[in-house]
């Protein structure tokens, strides 16, 4: 899918800028992972002025579970990852927070 988010004029502060590129790069996430998503964010930060914008009433569905087939060797992680992911989830600390 090719979206490209709407032309707005978002504020010009070099200092916001940057902190919000240092958030959005420090999420757990590789670099670049969530691709226009991330162009998104930082739209939206500069346009709400703020490190952390927000959206009203969004909504996202995030299921998690042990399958078991990190005990078969498939997954390149032990099951141990599972509930550490879902804790930083709820801490917000994942690019889906």
């Amino acid at each position: 899918m090719d979206w490209t988010p709407p032309a707005v004029a978002p504020r010009a502060d070099a200092v916001l800028t940057a902190r919000l590129r240092q958030r959005i790069d420090h999420l757990t996430k590789p670099l670049g992972a969530l691709g226009q998503l991330e162009a998104l964010m930082l739209q939206a930060g500069l346009l709400q002025g703020r490190v952390d914008p927000r959206l009203d009433a969004p909504q996202v569905l995030v299921f998690a579970a042990d399958h078991g087939l990190a005990a078969r060797g498939v997954s390149a992680y032990p099951s141990d990852v599972t509930a550490q992911m879902v804790e930083n989830f709820l801490a917000g600390g994942a690019a889906i927070s």
